[in-house]
C-alpha cells in the first residue's frame, strides 16, 4: 500500500500519485509530522514504511525492509540517507552530516540505544501508536527516538543498506553550515515545524526561509 500525503502542495503531485495508483490522503495542519501521522493512521498495514517526498528508494530497500523484519522481535529499523550533487566536491562536502550523523545512528545501536531516522525508517504501526507518533516539532525524529529510548524490550537497528537519496536544495539555498546549526538549534528548542515551514525563526546569522 502506498500512501502519498497531501499537506498543501502546489504543483502536479496529487494528479501524479492518483495515476500511478497511489492512494492520496490530506493533512490541512502543515507540517511534515501531521503528515506522517495521517499517513500511519489511514495504513492498514502492520509495518509502516517513511519516506520523504523528495526521497529516491534504493532498488533493494523494501527487500531490506523484509529481511529485517523477518524476525518478529524486531521492532524498527532506519537506512542511510545520502544527499545527492551534480558536484563531487560539493556531494562529498554535503554528505559530511551523513557521515556524522549516522555514525551516531550506528553508535546508538551498538548501545541498544538505535535512532530512529524519520524520513528513512520501518515500524511496527503499534510501536508508533505506543509513541504517540511523531511530534510537530523540528527534529522530530530526535523526540520520537527519545521516547522510543524510555522503553524496554522493543529491539530496533540501522541497516546502512537501506539507502535514500535526497535533494540537496536547502543546502545550496542557505549554505551547509548554516543550515546544520539551525537543525541544531531548532531541534534543542523544539521550534515547531509551522514555524520551520514560515522561515520566522533565526539561527544566528540572521533570518531564512526553507
Amino acid at each position: 500500500e502506498i500512501i502519498v500525503v497531501d499537506n498543501g502542495s502546489t504543483d502536479k503531485t496529487v494528479k501524479v500519485a492518483c495515476l500511478l495508483g497511489c492512494r492520496v490522503v490530506r493533512e490541512k495542519r502543515r507540517g511534515l509530522s501531521y503528515a506522517r501521522n495521517k499517513g500511519a493512521r489511514v495504513a492498514k498495514g502492520d509495518i509502516l514504511c517513511f519516506a520523504d517526498a523528495d526521497g529516491v528508494l534504493s532498488a533493494d530497500w523494501l527487500a531490506g525492509v523484509e529481511n529485517a523484519f523477518r524476525s518478529r522481535k524486531l521492532e524498527a529499523v532506519s537506512g542511510l540517507n545520502v544527499f545527492e550533487h551534480n558536484d563531487l566536491l560539493k556531494m562529498v562536502w554535503y554528505n559530511f552530516y551523513t557521515f556524522f550523523a549516522f555514525a551516531f545512528v550506528f553508535f546508538s545501536g551498538v548501545l541498544s540505544r538505535s535512532y530512529l531516522v524519520g524520513n528513512n525508517l520501518a515500524i511496527r504501526k503499534d510501536l508508533l501508536e505506543d509513541l504517540g507518533g511523531f511530534d510537530p516539532v523540528v527534529g522530530e525524529d530526535f523526540w520520537l527516538s527519545l521516547k522510543f529510548w524510555r522503553l524496554k524490550n522493543r529491539p530496533a537497528r540501522f541497516n546502512p543498506r537501506m539507502t535514500i537519496t535526497y535533494s540537496s536544495r536547502r543546502f545550496e539555498k542557505n549554505g551547509y553550515i548554516r543550515t546544520i546549526i539551525c537543525w541544531i538549534k531548532e531541534t534543542v528548542g523544539r521550534v515547531s515545524q509551522r514555524e520551520y515551514r514560515k522561515g520566522s525563526y533565526r539561527d544566528g546569522f540572521g533570518r531564512w526561509s526553507t
